[in-house]
């Protein structure tokens, strides 16, 4: 049962904590960015030519250095003792089974990944695009990127328990703290 804390007009639960708590990990995640830019950039300026590295190459460093590092810091906080990032701590809020209980570790592994899936095709995408720009693999991979992120966003938007679908798909929830 939710308490009033977690309920806004209408029985609907409160959007506001999840966007905060997605703000304050969307800054993490910057940050991150930010430090790969400053490594890569004046690599890149300086000659240091990734484009040998083909497109299969090319979405290896990319996951490598961008994606993975991202869901490793989404499976730490969400599968670790307090059941949140960062950012889900600063908002007051824990990743949850339905009942309330904990995920396992293999559940919340799986809700990172259908999180990141949009990035990653988006990622694929873009470094095909650069590649060639007629290629017949960056669209579809585009559409999916946008997809799966618009399904999302609709689905926090319009569901009354504000389960996106990450939450959806692995049957978890995003509530506030005990």
């Amino acid at each position: 049962m939710l308490n009033e804390r977690e309920r806004t007009r209408g029985g609907r639960t409160a959007l506001r904590p999840r966007l905060v708590a997605a703000g304050w990990d969307y800054l993490v995640i910057a940050a991150w960015l930010a430090l790969l830019a400053a490594v890569f950039v004046p690599l890149s300026r300086a000659g240091a030519g990734f484009g040998g590295l083909g497109a299969l190459g090319t979405d290896l460093l990319i996951t490598a250095l961008s994606v993975l590092p991202v869901g490793a810091y989404l499976v730490m906080g969400e599968a670790g003792r307090r059941r949140a990032t960062w950012g889900k701590r600063r908002a007051g809020l824990v990743v949850a089974l339905g009942g309330g209980g904990r995920p396992g570790a293999a559940r919340i592994v799986a809700r990172a990944l259908v999180k990141l899936l949009p990035w990653q095709c988006a990622h694929m995408a873009v470094s095909r695009l650069v590649r060639d720009p007629d290629s017949a693999v960056a669209m579809p991979l585009l559409v999916a990127a946008y997809a799966l992120a618009g399904a999302s966003v609709v689905l926090v938007l319009t569901r009354r328990d504000r389960a996106a679908l990450h939450d959806l798909v692995t049957a978890t929830r995003v509530v506030p703290s005990p």
